[in-house]
């Protein structure tokens, strides 16, 4: 009995020291931020077009962005979603994640606490109006006239019924004797031939007075075009706007809506314009096309990129771009990330490839 202990605990002590021994399991060593192969954790945000969500994918311009700059750098990614702006930069600040990239401007507050990229993307702030809608014939014609179209169009048959009686007057000695109102009629058609649509065929002047008088008439012809067309585009483009807002310096006194957190709201608070907030810009929407907001005031590209999904059909662009600023990829202070992201940058503007990224969503070169 005591020799089988003796040799049980000579047989554990053994096998004890083989564990110690062997080799422990390989694991590869964790590897640092930045070098390649290692994972990158990236904050986005939805922002059509720069970040958008398709079940478990991601598509959009920045999506796109960062993808070619963690390929170039032989970087794994990892994307965190975040619903609203704030939270996300939350979390870049207290290195959560590693980056942020959706449309981010860059701001002398946010450069207090974070670092950012080279500019990815030159945007600003534009105002956003809503079409009018609902109203009838009536109340179209009626703008017409109040617009002057209407006079003008009073004072085209008066001066087309008195050119009718000169013309009858003058030439119903040369052509087969007509009625008043057969000679005026015909006389107001050469009129109207010659004056509005440059055709002296319809009149054939033989004198040299009537010749001059038809240029005359031509040349007065022409200048009432261009105003009446003027007078119908100006009308048309006013009867376009909801709430008369033609840009930013129209928003005193308006209900205006805008994204919290967002550089539009330090804009909008630093120019003492009244503002409400709401979570994501694709709130704000319907608010504006049922009436509720006169206006939004968001970022310049977003908001293009939404009238040209709809086709301006309930919305449209008020005035300019004002406010410009600089998309960037955010890190936290300090991160080894963004002299390589930087350099990853601008290589890709000088290759080209950032280009074609951009033309994919806008449609244009960047030119910057």
């Amino acid at each position: 009995m005591h020799r089988l202990r003796r040799t049980l605990l000579l047989a554990v002590v053994a096998a004890v020291a083989l564990v110690l021994a062997a080799p422990a399991a390989v694991t590869p060593p964790a590897r640092a931020v930045g070098e390649p192969g290692g994972t990158i954790t990236v904050g986005i945000k939805p922002l059509d077009p720069f970040v958008q969500k398709q079940g478990d994918h991601y598509t959009g311009f920045s999506i796109e962005l960062w993808d070619e700059i963690a390929r170039r750098n032989s970087w794994k990614t990892e994307y965190s979603w975040h619903d609203q702006l704030s939270p996300l930069l939350d979390d870049v600040q207290t290195s959560q994640v590693d980056a942020a990239i959706a449309g981010i401007s860059i701001t002398r507050d946010r450069e207090q606490v974070l670092d950012f990229s080279y500019p990815m993307f030159n945007a600003g702030l534009q105002v956003m109006a809503g079409r009018a809608s609902g109203a009838n014939w009536t109340d179209e014609l009626r703008g017409f006239v109040v617009a002057g179209v209407g006079r003008y169009l009073l004072a085209l048959i008066v001066v087309l019924l008195l050119a009718g009686n000169v013309v009858w007057l003058a030439s119903r000695r040369r052509e087969p004797p007509r009625g008043y109102l057969a000679g005026v009629g015909l006389g107001m058609y050469k009129a109207a031939g010659v004056g509005l649509a440059g055709d002296f065929g319809v009149g054939e002047p033989e004198r040299p007075l009537a010749r001059f008088a038809a240029v005359v008439w031509a040349i007065v012809g022409v200048c009432f075009v261009s105003l009446f067309t003027a007078a119908v585009t100006t009308q048309l483009t006013v009867q376009s706007i909801q709430s008369g807002i033609t840009g930013v310096q129209d928003l005193s006194g308006r209900y205006v809506v805008t994204v919290q957190g967002t550089s539009a709201t330090r804009y909008l608070a630093e120019h003492a314009i009244a503002y409400r907030t709401v979570n994501t810009i694709e709130e704000a929407y319907p608010l504006l096309d049922n009436g509720t907001a006169d206006a939004i005031v968001f970022d310049a590209p977003v908001l293009q990129h939404r009238v040209t999904l709809t086709g301006g059909r309930a919305e449209l662009l008020a005035g300019g771009i004002f406010a410009h600023e600089d998309y960037g990829i955010a890190f936290p202070t300090g991160s080894v990330l963004r002299k390589k992201v930087n350099t990853t940058l601008l290589d890709m503007r000088a290759d080209g490839s950032y280009d074609r990224i951009y033309e994919h969503y806008f449609g244009a070169a960047s030119g910057s």
